[in-house]
């Protein structure tokens, strides 16, 4: 006889809970348990034995103990994780995403949403007996300020990433409203990322590619200004995590353009990231700008230090603010630079045509290929504990 699989759901309220557990009482396809969380635990697994195969936290918007928990905890010690909760809580969505949720649920949520959700996660690990792809590695590049060249790294690295790596890259554009990436390829989309975030719930990999553009090179974009100005508050966090999640299924490599703002928009990217670029220039004001970031990215966001790559646009060599000043100001060891060539680069962003396609002889074209391989590199070991990258899946299958 074939056991069901076991499902937990948990949470502070025991009216939700009971909700949740009365909505599915219905569905013979799994084994529920209940469990009501006293205010003297913050873990929703502590002493449950067995472990159960999936756990269905329900959240309090006042209190996010349990979901601060379960980011603390090893991926290999927790089920894979469903979150019901409140639409609307960032903070509850960055949690969730650091501790490996495989979907964040809006309530009021139907039993038909909450089962389909279990049946994707169950199916997840194997298909057909055959092990799932691999889901793609996320590269967030953020600039220490504005106008350091964010954008330009950006795009030239994942242009570096589909040639040098011959790996299926996307090209994610987070500035809704101006969605420069677009001019920078000399191309022009018709949706953008607004429509993707809308639409989220009936993307797959087929769908998907009616949101993103694509550049004769074989990299993927997707972004398109905005018709309306639209602002970081309104753009639904937890929709953007699933499209990631999405995206994160069909390609080996996801870039995401970010700003030196941290919203709610970028630090979700950030939750979502194998690799963050931190763009600087040689400047006092941004040092000390650049300095305050890392230690919100380490500190705060909790980005691993061994994550986090520095690279200096426009470097100089005679320059009032060295690398020596930039490894001292930033404890960083390891420095990439990009030279500074404007005339090179001004043609580039023109032309609409990257480097590598505009003349990959350059010292700059060279030294993005280097950035690329950084990050490629060789495999690094996982880290346990508050935010080992577990791929989170919002959706993604």
């Amino acid at each position: 006889m074939v056991q069901k699989p076991r499902v937990l759901l948990a949470g502070r309220s025991a009216e939700a809970v009971e909700t949740l557990r009365a909505g599915l009482a219905g569905s013979t396809k799994f084994a529920w348990a209940t469990r009501i969380i006293s205010n003297g635990h913050a873990d929703p697994l502590a002493g449950v034995q067995p472990v159960p195969d999936a756990l269905v936290l329900r959240f309090d918007p006042e209190s996010l103990a349990e979901l601060a928990a379960l980011a603390d905890t090893s991926p290999d010690a927790r089920p894979p994780l469903i979150v019901v909760g409140p639409a609307g809580n960032a903070e509850a969505v960055r949690l969730a995403v650091r501790s490996g949720a495989r979907d964040f649920l809006a309530e009021s949520v139907q039993p038909a949403e909450l089962i389909a959700a279990l049946e994707r996660l169950f199916s997840e690990p194997r298909r057909g007996g055959a092990v799932a792809p691999p889901k793609a590695e996320v590269t967030v590049v953020l600039g220490a300020a504005g106008g350091v060249g964010t954008s330009f790294v950006a795009c030239n690295l994942a242009r570096a990433l589909v040639t040098e790596a011959e790996a299926p890259t996307l090209l994610m554009d987070l500035d809704i409203n101006n969605a420069p990436l677009a001019s920078f390829l000399d191309l022009s989309p018709e949706r953008g990322l607004l429509p993707a975030i809308a639409e989220v719930e009936f993307m797959d990999e087929h769908a998907l590619q009616g949101y993103v553009t694509r550049h004769r090179s074989g990299l993927h974009l997707m972004g398109a200004p905005s018709k309306s100005v639209v602002f970081a508050k309104d753009v639904d966090v937890a929709r953007l995590a699933k499209l990631i999640g999405v995206v994160m299924g069909r390609y080996r490599h996801v870039v995401i353009d970010a700003s030196h703002t941290l919203d709610d928009v970028n630090l979700t990217a950030l939750g979502m990231a194998r690799n963050v670029l931190l763009v600087v220039q040689q400047s006092v004001v941004q040092l000390k700008q650049a300095a305050r970031l890392l230690r919100v990215l380490y500190a705060d966001v909790g980005i691993p230090d061994e994550r986090i790559l520095v690279v200096v646009n426009r470097y100089l060599k005679r320059s009032t603010v060295g690398l020596e000043d930039i490894r001292r100001t930033l404890a960083r060891a390891r420095l990439m630079t990009l030279p500074n060539q404007y005339q090179t680069v001004l043609a580039s962003v023109d032309g609409g045509v990257p480097l590598l396609d505009l003349d990959r002889s350059t010292a700059i074209a060279k030294a993005i290929i280097e950035v690329q391989k950084e990050i490629v590199g060789t495999p690094r070991t996982e880290r346990t504990g508050l935010f080992r990258r577990a791929l989170p899946l919002f959706s993604g299958d």
